[in-house]
């Protein structure tokens, strides 16, 4: 919806094109919608393996570390803090299977991680 115009969004609920328009003024004004986003490719960006990595981590001084590691490493695209027996599930993209194991083999050798748990992702299955 980022890209609609007020006439598609209006048609789209219901409104007037200007309703519609103010509405969404309003909720970007009250921070209900905090961002309008893009659908990457990943594919065509040559980046086809997309795989999740559990963490754990020894203290919270490791923590702070892994926070920098995750914040500065392009291959990590979403980072979960968790609660339960891990402390964080990464999703990342690499080139290839020889990538995925220099990233586990870089996460390992941060002070502090004392276990990972790496999945391949097989399929998304569209939520939304």
């Amino acid at each position: 919806m980022g890209r609609m115009t007020q006439i598609e969004l209006g048609r789209a609920v219901g409104l007037s094109p200007n309703a519609a328009g103010a509405r969404m003024a309003r909720l970007i004004d009250k921070r209900v919608i905090t961002g309008f986003g893009a659908r990457i490719d990943h594919n065509a960006l040559g980046l086809p393996i997309e795989a999740t990595i559990d963490v754990w981590i020894d203290d919270m001084r490791s923590q702070e570390l892994f926070r920098g590691f995750v914040l500065a490493d392009d291959r990590c695209i979403e980072c979960f803090h968790l609660t339960g027996r891990l402390d964080f599930r990464l999703r990342v993209r690499v080139a290839s299977s020889e990538d995925l194991n220099e990233l586990l083999d870089d996460l390992r050798d941060l002070a502090g991680v004392r276990q990972t748990d790496s999945r391949l992702v097989l399929e998304h299955i569209p939520t939304a």
